[in-house]
């Protein structure tokens, strides 16, 4: 992104990054990534790792950064894993970080590196403050769950392949070079949170932030501040209007502040001074820390805007660590459980516990309580810890006429952070109603697809809440419609009830029919109960599955039911333009509709399959699913919908790709037929497959990282749908896994083959698209009555092959084209001549 990116620039980027991707306000701006620039000066210094690191030689890893490396030197990638070591004694995550690093030789003059997140989320679980971003490192840190899957990637980086490196880790870098240590860990920094989304229009003398919409904001933004003492916080509208002139000025005042508390605690009480030149530059302006007041040897100068020849920093450096964890990497969580109503007036009990990583400030915990909703007047209860066990409770007794209780809870930590709960307290707060209690508990539940009998147990989870409480869930079940004895749900935490469905393992088989409801009543004088699916309507059904005998090759042209696969998300039978079965996703699929939610659907092959060396996997294919932005790939945060087909070597606990996720945009026949079923003001494609749109997939199940020659796999077929804009889906035909190739095997696709224009009035064009050689092409016409008057024949064709055929010497009517190989016909059509 030029720094010379203007808002009218940006407003067009979110509208209309792709066809597919038409309501602005749900998109996302490619956020430019921070680099690192070299600053051409010899500025010697040596900065030891920190001293975890070096205890006990490389230090006790407390994540795990997992990284891609593409185009490094063994070198390149030992002093890369050194710098990863560091960080990894650093942040604490029980989340996987995965990383993509590439070896660049297309970054910018001077630039040495760049990093940035992936993506990333607000108002996850447990996420500290409300409708702000967290890069997904720290957002999963904090839920304790991957957010963005394991197929994509939480970091992305790029480092100069131009640039003289030194690639030792003993920081005796010489004057003639850069210390890549020191660039990596800088880059990593980035990734890991240090940036956010303030941009300038330098045209039009605007400043902004951004992400969905105007007004997103990181963790990291939240901090910025103009002014070194009682700052004025750039995302408080009542000092800058997001879109300002004065937004503009402050981001190019040279006087903006990162307020942290334990960076502030760490620098004697002075917020950490920001790079903010009186040019902004795109990828370093905000997101650094000022040369000149961290000069080369200052224990903080690694997170500054550049760095100098000979100059080895191997620690981030007391001030960066301390924005780190105000960003998100250390925090407090507050865990009260929701006091419920009363139906009469009683003690009210106050009880809970605080999880911090820096310890609760004593004396601070608190019940802030109004009887009016904050209106005019509050009090407040102190929450003590009586038993010394970590365990906090406070009592209110509410008088006689009390309707109603509202309150928050508020707590310090031992480095002057507060949190509340509800975290945007006293704007928002919890109710305590007093009176006679109707209403029913409400129930969520994912319904279960299917049940892998191999897994030998079976939980279900439901989240019940109920303004009063639960007394009583159990489920109901039936085994192949007869009745089972029903089992309780226990609750796990917060409104998450669980149970095991009792089966007898003995007595299960591969196709048995599981249904089953969810019962709760709450704790009302007089009980009111509810029931999922509603009382009358149908119970929810899965199967019971088994995985098969392993074999050494599989093939299935879907024209018949069959057992052979997960039958939940998808399904087998001869769909609309079709002629005959075909496995079929959702028609069209669906699409959350909500900020950072996704779906994904699957099925998966029963019979595992032995890989033989090079042995292949093919079949024909119609995907129409939304394509991604732009040059997007797979991975990148603008790549939307995917289908991507998988394999798992440990029964399923973790599924790799055998080939990277793709959509509509690997086909152009895709792709144009996509866009065109968009209606002008919306977003979803309405265009419906067709028979004439497959093209053939081959697969080499050894060509990955992950998979060789003697596994035992389970193969995948899935389609991955982000927040909005769906289409029709995928179609899958013709399976064939190992299988010998034969003379008379046909590999061309219908997708591959377009006939146009259609009417013509003269002559016609047969273009074929090969993605493989394809041998004994037959192309054939026939008038109405079905005389052949044209034949040809090719062979070895690849790549594109186009021929025209003149019928100027015909009247007008209808003509049928045949286009076959090995004699089998691969597309029919029917043509009109004006």
């Amino acid at each position: 992104m030029s720094k010379y990116f203007t808002l009218l620039n940006l407003l067009i980027l979110i509208v209309f990054s792709s066809n597919a991707q038409m309501k602005g306000y749900n998109q996302s701006i490619k956020v430019p990534h921070p680099v690192c620039y070299g600053s051409g000066k010899v500025e010697k210094a040596r900065i030891q790792p920190p001293a975890e690191f070096l205890l006990k030689s490389g230090g006790a890893a407390k994540a795990d950064i997992v990284v891609d490396y593409n185009g490094f030197t063994p070198e390149a990638q030992e002093a890369f894993a050194y710098a990863v070591g560091i960080w990894e004694t650093i942040i604490e995550s029980e989340i996987p970080i995965r990383m993509e690093a590439t070896w660049s030789a297309n970054l910018g003059q001077n630039v040495l590196g760049s990093c940035g997140p992936e993506t990333y989320y607000k108002n996850f679980k447990d996420a500290p403050f409300a409708d702000r971003y967290y890069p997904v490192a720290i957002a999963e840190k904090i839920a304790k769950r991957e957010l963005n899957g394991e197929s994509r990637y939480d970091m992305v980086a790029n480092f100069s392949s131009k640039n003289d490196w030194y690639f030792g880790t003993d920081m005796n870098c010489p004057d003639t070079l850069y210390d890549f240590v020191s660039v990596v860990l800088h880059e990593i920094g980035h990734g890991l949170g240090f940036t956010g989304f303030f941009f300038v229009d330098e045209q039009d003398g605007l400043g902004s932030y951004a992400f969905y919409e105007f007004g997103d904001a990181t963790s990291f933004d939240l901090l910025v501040e103009q002014g070194s003492k009682d700052g004025q916080q750039l995302v408080d509208t009542s000092f800058f209007e997001n879109v300002s002139t004065e937004l503009f000025s402050a981001l190019q005042s040279k006087n903006l502040y990162a307020n942290s508390p334990i960076a502030k605690e760490r620098n004697r009480g002075n917020n950490p001074k920001l790079y903010a030149p009186d040019f902004f530059d795109n990828g370093s302006s905000v997101y650094h820390l000022n040369d000149a007041t961290y000069p080369n040897g200052n224990e903080n100068s690694l997170m500054t805007h550049a760095v100098g020849l000979a100059e080895a920093i191997h620690d981030p450096g007391p001030l960066t660590r301390g924005i780190m964890d105000d960003i998100g990497w250390r925090n407090i969580f507050i865990r009260f459980d929701q006091v419920k109503d009363i139906e009469e007036l009683k003690p009210l009990v106050f009880s809970g516990w605080f999880e911090s990583d820096y310890g609760v400030k004593a004396g601070t915990p608190k019940v802030i309580y109004s009887l009016d909703e904050f209106e005019s007047h509050s009090d407040t209860l102190d929450l003590v810890d009586t038993q010394g066990d970590g365990t906090y409770s406070a009592i209110f007794v509410p008088e006689n006429g009390t309707e109603k209780i509202s309150y928050y809870i508020e707590v310090l930590d031992t480095m002057n952070r507060m949190r509340t709960d509800p975290a945007l307290a006293p704007t928002a707060f919890y109710t305590i109603h007093v009176g006679i209690d109707t209403e029913q508990p409400v129930i969520a539940h994912n319904e279960i697809d299917y049940f892998l009998s191999i897994d030998e147990e079976l939980q279900l989870a439901a989240d019940i809440s109920d303004n009063l409480g639960i007394d009583t869930a159990f489920v109901e079940f039936f085994l192949n419609g007869e009745a089972q004895e029903s089992f309780s749900l226990t609750r796990d935490y917060d409104d998450r009830y669980i149970g095991d469905f009792p089966f007898n393992m003995n007595t299960l088989n591969d196709g048995d029919e599981i249904t089953y409801a969810i019962y709760a009543i709450d704790a009302a004088t007089i009980p009111n109960g509810a029931r999922l699916p509603a009382i009358g309507k149908a119970f929810f059904s899965f199967k019971v599955e088994d995985l098969f005998d392993p074999v050494n090759y599989y093939s299935n042209n879907f024209n018949q039911e069959t057992p052979d696969f997960v039958i939940s998300d998808f399904d087998i039978y001869t769909a609309k333009n079709f002629n005959d079965g075909a496995l079929h996703s959702l028609h069209p699929y669906e699409a959350p509709n909500i900020d950072n939610e996704d779906l994904e659907f699957s099925t998966f092959l029963k019979k595992p399959i032995i890989i033989k060396e090079d042995g292949t996997m093919n079949f024909d294919e119609v995907v129409l699913v939304e394509p991604g932005g732009g040059l997007s790939s797979f991975g990148d945060s603008d790549f939307y919908d995917y289908v991507i087909v998988e394999a798992s070597k440990d029964k399923g606990e973790k599924w790799f790709p055998l080939v990277d996720g793709y959509d509509s945009s690997s086909e152009s026949i895709w792709r144009t037929n996509y866009n065109a079923g968009i209606a002008s003001g919306e977003q979803d494609s309405e265009t419906a497959g067709t028979v004439e749109w497959f093209i053939n997939r081959s697969i080499t199940l050894t060509d990955n990282d992950y998979f060789s020659a003697g596994d035992t796999i389970i193969i995948q077929f899935r389609l991955y749908s982000d927040p909005y804009a769906t289409g029709w889906g995928w179609a899958i035909d013709n399976l064939e896994i190992q299988i010998p190739v034969s003379a008379d095997r046909t590999l061309l696709s219908p997708g591959e083959v377009n006939v146009y224009p259609n009417p013509f009035t003269d002559n016609i064009t047969v273009t074929i698209s090969a993605v493989q050689n394809e041998s004994h092409i037959q192309v054939e016409m026939y008038n109405a009555v079905g005389q052949k008057i044209y034949a040809t024949q090719k062979q070895g064709i690849i790549g594109t092959y186009s021929e025209e055929i003149n019928l100027s010497g015909y009247g007008s009517g209808m003509f049928l084209i045949k286009v076959s190989q090995n004699g089998q016909t691969v597309v029919t059509k029917k043509l009109i001549k004006k």
